[in-house]
C-alpha cells in the first residue's frame, strides 16, 4: 500500500510500505515510528537529485519473536567514504540514539542492490 508522495520543489518520490508491523506495544511504536520517520525524511531529502523521480520503500516482516524493517530508495547510493558512526547529521543522531536507548537495536546503511541504499533494523520483540 502506497503512504504517500514526498515531494519537494525538486523532487517527487513515492514513498510505500510493504509487508506488516503487526501489533506493536506503544513502548515500542513510539520510538519506532520516529526512527522511520527520520530514514525516510533523509532518504527524500538526499537520495535523488533535482528533477527526479524516485520510490522509498518501507518493508517490516515479523517472524519468531523479531522484527526486520527496511527503508529502501533507488537513488543515487552513498557519498564516497560514508561512515554513519562519523556521521554529524541531526537525524541519523537521533535514529542512533532511540535504536540503542529506546529500542535495543542498531542500525545497518548499505548500498542496495540494484542502487540506492537500504538501511536495516532488527528488534526482538521477546518480552515486549
Amino acid at each position: 500500500p502506497a503512504i504517500g508522495d514526498g515531494a519537494t520543489a525538486e523532487v517527487r518520490a513515492k514513498v510505500r510500505r510493504d509487508g506488516s508491523f503487526g501489533t506493536l506495544a506503544a513502548a515500542l511504536a513510539t520510538p519506532l515510528v520516529l526512527v522511520l520517520t527520520e530514514l525516510v525524511h533523509n532518504a527524500l531529502a538526499h537520495a535523488f537529485d533535482p528533477g527526479t523521480t524516485g520510490e522509498v520503500v518501507v518493508t517490516a516482516r515479523r517472524s519468531a519473536g523479531v522484527l526486520d524493517v527496511v527503508v529502501a530508495d533507488d537513488g543515487n547510493g552513498l557519498p564516497e567514504g560514508f561512515d554513519i558512526e562519523a556521521s554529524a547529521g541531526l537525524g541519523l543522531s537521533i535514529v542512533r540514539t532511540l535504536l540503542e536507548s529506546e529500542l535495543d537495536s542498531t542500525l545497518c546503511v548499505r548500498p542496495r542492490p540494484g542502487g540506492g541504499t537500504e538501511a536495516l533494523i532488527t528488534l526482538s520483540l521477546r518480552g515486549r
